[in-house]
């Protein structure tokens, strides 16, 4: 099939996808509803992701430009394990006995994310986070625990394929003239959105956690004064950087939740 006409049909059939239930709240909240302490979210990417195409598409994406980066980040890192790492292993256990956690992921300290810096990646089915070796050695236990929950969050929204389409999309027109706006005509703006659901959601797993909002404060001034710099691709996409919303906004939200509680 050409391209032209291949992109045509796709784009065409996303459209479709997208009328049919943009005003549908059921859809657009079923995964993030799974979750008692989700940020409520009016989007209809899990509709869009439902046509086999899209996700035959955006997974050899994924494939292609982060398999071999995970790769090596775990070829290279340390497992987090009670023998090598016994405090921060409590921590985590703390933050998974919090969350309900019952499918433990990997976790890997690793050199290649500089700065104060987490990130998940992988598949649903298998989950790793990764956490950078100053973090692990400069930060104390709350805002450890901060950004431990935030990851453990968005593994809870079994989201990791969409955290890596939104990476992808921030650097797809450079890959590829044709699949670039064919992306970007599909999902970038509910991804956009969806993302930002995702983010706020991930917060308040962080915030279950550490229990306090101070820490994420403390948290969140540290980042702002950290020069994170961009060493590899996987960092690129996943860091805590401008992809999320700001750290004022993440606070405001934050600050409303618990005023629910």
């Amino acid at each position: 099939m050409p391209l032209t006409e291949g992109y045509t049909k796709l784009k065409s059939k996303a459209e479709q996808i997208v009328e049919s239930v943009k005003f549908s709240k059921f859809l657009s909240q079923k995964k993030e509803m799974s979750l008692p302490y989700a940020y409520p979210c009016d989007n209809y990417m899990d509709a869009i992701l439902s046509n086999g195409l899209v996700r035959k598409t955006l997974q050899l994406f994924a494939d292609k430009y982060c398999k071999e980066q995970i790769k090596k980040i775990k070829s290279t890192g340390q497992l987090v394990s009670r023998s090598n790492y016994p405090h921060l292993y409590d921590v985590l256990q703390s933050c998974y006995k919090s969350l309900n956690v019952e499918d433990i992921p990997e976790v890997y300290i690793t050199n290649q994310l500089k700065g104060i810096n987490a990130l998940s990646v992988g598949t649903d089915n298998a989950p790793i986070i990764l956490i950078s070796c100053k973090a692990v050695i400069s930060l104390p236990d709350g805002e450890l625990k901060f950004m431990i929950g935030h990851e453990l969050g968005h593994i809870l929204q079994k989201n990791l394929m969409c955290h890596t389409i939104k990476g992808l999309l921030d650097n797809l027109n450079n890959k590829s003239e044709i699949l670039g706006p064919i992306v970007s005509d599909l999902i970038d703006v509910p991804l956009n959105q969806w993302y930002r659901c995702a983010e706020y959601t991930a917060d308040r797993a962080g915030l279950i956690c550490v229990k306090s909002i101070l820490h994420i404060k403390s948290l969140f001034t540290r980042l702002c004064n950290t020069n994170i710099k961009e060493t590899n691709q996987i960092a690129r996409y996943f860091e805590l950087s401008n992809i999320h919303p700001m750290y004022n906004n993440r606070l405001n939200q934050l600050e409303q939740f618990i005023s629910l509680q």
